[in-house]
């Protein structure tokens, strides 16, 4: 069976507090392919989040934040929010910190999760869920809609599991060795079945820099399930 397979035994977990001080560089690496700083693909899922709201959001929640790659980006587009990251590794938060000086931080544990109930009108999840195994998956929805208040969005964004390029950079990446990728109606079955109800679902990142002339298109090729990434949004209606 394929590691993206939700079948397939649940390995052990990574613990990301040992890639915190090298995570840049390994992507880099990871990345090579694409032709690209790595923050073109941060950047670029900031602006689509940016560019499908119906709202603007003031209150923003990174879960799953890592070192902050994509909090910069929401500082930048949503420079009138409120911006929070929240990680399980307290060493990621102490690097994203020192990039983000104006973004508030907090570590995932219960404590934490309860003060921060109902708060958050957006929730950005990038590249989190193939991390956590799938029988947590659905616990750790609940707890998204939890810190979610009423009428409020969340975008997960998400691995393609078919797309070849996609399933190479997962198997080669040496903190990927836990991921399980999971599909887009995978995706949105979780968040329906957490309470949210899914508005719109696409796929993107279809061009590597080489072929950047062609990005123009992405728009008309959102629905073909062959780009590098998905997401799914949803909004919580009480």
């Amino acid at each position: 069976m394929s590691k993206e397979n939700l079948n397939v035994k649940e390995t052990e977990k990574v613990d990301f507090d040992n890639y915190a001080g090298r995570y840049e560089n390994v992507l880099e690496k990871q990345l090579d392919f694409f032709g690209e700083e790595n923050s073109y693909f941060a950047e670029y899922k900031v602006e689509l989040v940016k560019n499908t709201l119906t709202r603007q959001p003031k209150k923003i929640l990174e879960f799953g934040c890592g070192i902050g790659r994509n909090l910069k980006f929401f500082t930048e587009y949503f420079p009138d929010a409120e911006i929070y990251g929240a990680d399980i590794s307290a060493k990621s938060i102490e690097i994203a910190k020192g990039e983000n000086p104006s973004v508030k931080f907090f570590l995932l544990n219960d404590e934490e999760i309860e003060k921060h109930s109902e708060k958050f009108d957006l929730v950005f999840i990038s590249c989190v869920l193939h991390h956590i195994a799938p029988s947590l998956r659905a616990e750790s929805m609940k707890t998204i809609y939890s810190m979610m208040e009423n009428h409020g969005s969340a975008y997960i964004f998400e691995h393609n599991p078919y797309n070849p390029v996609t399933r190479h950079i997962v198997n080669t990446c040496e903190w990927d060795t836990d991921a399980i990728l999971l599909n887009m109606k995978e995706s949105a079955a979780l968040m329906e079945n957490s309470g949210l109800t899914v508005t719109e679902k696409n796929y993107t990142l279809f061009f590597p820099a080489i072929l950047k002339f062609m990005r123009f298109t992405e728009n008309f090729l959102k629905k073909i399930p062959m780009g590098g990434q998905y997401y799914v949004k949803a909004v919580k209606k009480k």
